[in-house]
């Protein structure tokens, strides 16, 4: 198999050639590290086949400054040898492979993709030799059979509880919110539509994109509808349009109105919309292999107001393969909130400027966060490079908010190569 060289990055697909690719680095004098990724330890082997260019991408979206090689090896290893500065940026690829085969049996509960030798990083500078006796290893066995491979599905996610400082004169009433539901019945949804992007970040590394956030930006329904109206001042009428909302969104993705949603994505959506007849309706129109990219975002307050039916609700989106999330914790909340029982795939933890002294004054709660499964926290609601610091040291490395996107916003996108 060729690949056709569209950027400075490259990825080989003949093994011999990693020996040389070594050897001229090592003639120059250049400071590297391999990333080994023992790929065909995958169990999940549709999962594997569908997600094979988004984990070549994942690589190829590294830095210039990375100077990355990647070659994949006749099982389907890959092997990534980079510039030793970018380690970093590397480890948080690692945190959007994670998210990637996330379904597979062999990461799904694993804490460390390197304790259960899914990811192995060599130091050429001492571990060259050892690298080399792995490859040969490898070249030596015979190839794997080869499985069928099987369309992979992508999806949405809609956030409907932002909020706006500035002040409003009227609350929302029935009459009000009728007029809002009719409009938004025949109206172009897509045209409400707003996203934000999850990113991996360790470090000073630059921002690796795992998922979009799609969401109804609440202020700007309100400036085009209702200006002069708090849509969100009476809970039980904004509960109301959420649901319409929530449908209205379903049928945007359902119908692909949007023809840019085709990559992994979340939305943020209501308990009672998931056991509705609008989302089996949104179930039958969606692509079996997409769900698996699809998270559903659920607020904890909507949770904890019936939570028998978020029970059967999770149970049902799960078994159908779609990734749900916790949103809406606050720190403070965040000991008390018991992730295992839940058994969600994400928790979206809200970032303050007190996040620290809430830390401080409880001495257990770094028991808490070590038990807990970081890898799959996201710290969201980010304006200030403070918050990735202070994530990086409790092990969290996914985040959203307007600080990530003014990151991404100074990352010109690459052109990568597309496997033929």
């Amino acid at each position: 198999m060729m690949l056709e060289k569209q950027s400075d990055y490259h990825m080989v697909r003949r093994d011999v050639l990693i020996f040389e690719h070594l050897k001229k680095a090592e003639k120059e004098g250049r400071i590297l590290e391999a990333l080994y990724l023992s790929v065909h330890m995958l169990q999940n082997q549709n999962l594997k086949a569908v997600n094979r260019q988004a984990l070549v991408d994942t690589f190829a979206a590294l830095s210039p400054m990375a100077e990355a090689a990647t070659f994949s090896l006749h099982n389907d290893d890959l092997i990534v040898v980079f510039n030793k500065k970018c380690h970093d940026e590397v480890l948080s690829c690692l945190v959007k492979v994670r998210f990637l085969f996330h379904d597979d049996p062999l990461l799904k509960d694993a804490e460390d993709l390197e304790q259960i030798k899914f990811a192995q990083i060599f130091d050429l500078a001492t571990q060259k030799d050892e690298l080399r006796a792995k490859i040969k290893k490898v070249m030596q066995e015979p190839l794997p059979e080869q499985k069928k491979s099987s369309g992979l599905p992508r999806t949405t996610p809609v956030s409907v509880f932002n909020t706006s400082n500035k002040k409003v004169k009227r609350n929302l009433t029935p009459e009000m919110l009728a007029k809002v539901q009719k409009i938004l019945s025949v109206a172009d949804f897509s045209s409400f539509i707003r996203r934000q992007a999850i990113c991996a970040i360790i470090g000073k590394s630059v921002p690796q994109r795992v998922f979009e956030e799609v969401y109804v930006s609440i202020p700007d329904l309100r400036e085009m509808l209702l200006p002069d109206v708090d849509l969100t001042s009476n809970p039980w009428l904004f509960l109301s349009l959420s649901e319409t909302l929530d449908k209205r969104v379903l049928e945007t993705i359902s119908r692909h109105d949007d023809g840019s949603l085709i990559g992994n994505f979340s939305v943020n959506i209501n308990v009672s919309t998931i056991l509705s007849d609008d989302f089996l309706a949104f179930d039958d129109n969606i692509n079996v292999s997409m769900r698996s990219s699809i998270i559903l975002e659920l607020q904890l307050v909507d949770i904890f107001s019936d939570i028998k039916s978020f029970i059967l609700a999770k149970t049902f989106a799960q078994a159908r393969g779609y990734k749900v999330c916790i949103d809406g914790i606050t720190v403070d909340k965040l000991k008390y909130l018991n992730r295992t029982n839940l058994n969600c795939d994400l928790v979206k933890i809200i970032w303050h400027p007190s996040f620290m002294d809430v830390i401080h004054e409880d001495k257990h709660f770094m028991d808490y966060i070590n038990k807990a499964e970081r890898a799959k926290m996201i710290l969201c609601r980010i304006d200030d490079p403070k918050a990735v610091e202070v994530g990086n040291s409790l092990g969290i490395n996914l985040y959203q908010g307007r600080y990530v996107q003014r990151l991404l916003s100074q990352h010109a996108p690459k052109t990568i190569f597309s496997v033929k």
